[in-house]
């Protein structure tokens, strides 16, 4: 008993040291191409959230290539591209915008420039790591300092200008400053027995093929180097378990991006670097999701029932986050979709193509939206959004969920199955869809002309409901005629006392879809999403129904 308690104390101590600070444990990484290239600061960070105290802390790296503490940067760096970076012309924008409760900064291997040994740049290393403290903890963090790693571990008789010694004094005067309470992790002595040990068991074993940047071997060494006096500074247990393989992979992808997309949002100026997401993204990423853009916004990929799905992110979400769901046909004719993002609304799209509205369909989009809503956040009413055939898609989930729709707009929508795929009346139809659409229905060909299947007889629920509609057709389109669709769609839905406007286009057959100028679409969406109670940013316009 008394042996489990002495294990548990060290845990508390951690516990009420994060909640000393009076907020959640947010770490940030510094340093320069070393730790940006984010391997062994990722295994720090696992190591970290194997602990209570910082499981689901922010941990996050803002590491820079070529950066220094010092300010220095020798003539012509990187070819004469730019100077070296200095942490000080960046640190202001850290500490407000991130933030954080303990910032871990490893610097030196660049504040020397691999040149002999110089007082004047041994002053302003010293300066710079002086300012660095004095400025976190006036922020209100701690800070820890960490030693630079080795140079020419592997070619010590290629060291012609002794740097590693020269690292050994900026390391040296990194400890000696414990003495005033400064918190120091000193790797290179851990450091340099492994890169021995390895050696001696494999003497091909190479740390760092140009002498500054370690391989993956030599990054796990740094993390096994860094952890132990790390662990005991947090008063953490030093014996842990460094992921590998696929697991080491994710947790690298996720550190990388929190990197870049924090390099972003605190404004560095080093060229080269790739363009992080918006930091607004990142409380949307989970296991499985992956980023991308579509249109210049932020677009997540993942799965729901084993379809994919997308959801594009606003810059600012208006107010309630406010969505508009479109059905098939993702990004056709997406001018209203684009400016909807620029009102703060998300756009969302799940593949179920080639189910034509059927209850297949419906039972995936019921999971999309339960993930929208509960995961990230959104509107409890969408606005559904149905081109060509997505109206079936449309009308049949509003006949079902009438209460979760803000509004629709279809444009040259499918209403009656046999007008099409069926191709029963005037139009073309499609003999191929409409096999489709019985087997995906279960349905025989009597049963499908029934009308049981087609939104022209699902309307009530709508009605009732009160959802406003706007449909955009062709008045020529000869695929889904307007006569045998929205027309039927527009006589009944006003006969019932629904609210209900077609956008004609004269002599415009199935496509283009949409407007050119797609002002009244947006603004039919603005004004009856106010109209039901979920508030969004944009222009007052009122749109007659």
């Amino acid at each position: 008993m008394r042996m489990t308690a002495l294990r548990i104390i060290p845990v508390l101590l951690a516990l009420l040291l994060a909640y000393a600070t009076g907020a959640e444990p947010r770490i940030a990484f510094l340093g320069d191409s070393i730790p940006y290239s984010g391997q062994w600061p990722a295994l720090v960070e696992s190591a970290l959230r194997q602990t209570p105290a910082y499981r689901d802390a922010e941990i996050v790296s803002m590491a820079l290539p070529s950066e220094t503490v010092s300010g220095l940067s020798e003539p012509g760096h990187a070819g004469g591209a730019f100077p070296r970076p200095c942490l000080h012309d960046r640190l202001d924008s850290i500490l407000s915008k991130y933030r954080p409760t303990l910032v871990i900064a490893c610097y030196g291997m660049n504040d020397g420039m691999m040149k002999p040994f110089s007082e004047t740049g041994f002053h302003a290393f010293k300066k710079g790591m002086e300012r660095l403290k004095r400025r976190v903890e006036a922020a209100g963090a701690q800070f820890i300092a960490i030693t630079p790693p080795l140079y020419m571990a592997d070619a010590p008789e290629k060291d012609a200008a002794r740097y590693n010694q020269v690292l050994d004094t900026y390391a040296a005067w990194l400890v000696s400053r414990k003495k005033d309470g400064w918190k120091v992790v000193d790797m290179r002595p851990e450091l340099a027995r492994q890169i021995r040990e390895a050696k001696k068991k494999n003497p091909k074993f190479i740390y760092a093929g140009d002498g500054v940047h370690p391989g993956r071997e030599g990054h796990f060494m740094i993390a096994g180097a860094v952890w132990p006096p790390l662990a005991s500074i947090l008063r953490l247990p030093s014996r842990v378990r460094f992921p590998e393989g696929d697991d080491f992979k994710k947790i690298l992808d996720r550190h990388n991006l929190y990197k870049l997309a924090w390099l972003k949002e605190t404004g560095h100026q080093r060229p080269g670097i790739p363009k992080g997401v918006p930091v607004s993204v990142l409380p949307c990423l989970r296991e499985g999701v992956s980023v991308s853009e579509w249109q210049g916004f932020p677009s997540l990929r993942f799965k729901v029932a084993g379809r994919n799905a997308t959801l594009v992110l606003p810059g600012t979400p208006a107010e309630n986050r406010p969505w508009i769901w479109r059905q098939e046909f993702f990004g056709h004719e997406p001018q209203a979709d684009v400016a909807l993002l620029k009102e703060g609304f998300h756009v969302a799209y799940v593949d179920v193509q080639n189910m034509y509205g059927a209850p297949t369909a419906m039972k995936i989009m019921d999971q999309f939206y339960h993930t929208l809503v509960r995961d990230y956040g959104l509107s409890p009413k969408t606005v559904l959004e149905g081109f060509s055939r997505g109206g079936l898609f449309s009308f049949n989930w509003a006949a079902l969920h009438p209460d979760r729709v803000a509004a629709m707009y279809v444009d040259a929508p499918v209403c009656d199955v046999a007008s099409w795929p069926g191709g029963k009346g005037k139009g073309k139809g499609s003999p191929e869809d409409w096999r489709c659409l019985l087997d995906v229905y279960g349905v025989t060909e009597q049963e499908a002309l029934s009308g049981k299947l087609s939104p022209v007889n699902r309307l009530a629920p709508l009605a009732e409901a009160r959802i406003p509609v706007l449909a955009v057709v062709g008045d020529a389109d000869d695929v889904v005629p307007v006569e045998e669709n929205m027309a039927v769609v527009e006589r009944k839905y006003r006969a019932m006392g629904g609210s209900i406007r077609v956008i004609h286009k004269p002599g415009m057959g199935h496509h283009p879809h949409s407007l050119p100028d797609p002002a009244p679409i947006v603004d039919f969406i603005l004004e009856s999403v106010r109209k039901t109670g979920t508030p969004a940013a944009g222009r007052e316009t009122q749109v007659s129904g």
